[in-house]
């Protein structure tokens, strides 16, 4: 699971189940990741470069809402 975890990447325009899974894998390994930074780092890494640039463009601060 932590390899999934760290290798999850959108396939197509799927983002609404990656977001799913990822949320999923995060729940169930909560040790994977020592806080929200890190999390959202793994999270952005699995995006493709055109998501990718509008997110880090707006600098999240934090997953503690749901990705929906």
């Amino acid at each position: 699971m932590e390899d999934e975890f760290y290798h999850l990447i959108v396939k197509g325009n799927d983002l609404k189940t990656c977001v799913r899974r990822f949320q999923e894998l995060a729940t169930l390994c909560p040790t994977m990741v020592p806080d929200y930074e890190k999390m959202m780092e793994v999270f952005i890494g699995g995006l493709p470069q055109s998501i990718e640039g509008n997110v880090t463009a707006s600098k999240p601060q934090t997953l503690k809402k749901p990705l929906t």
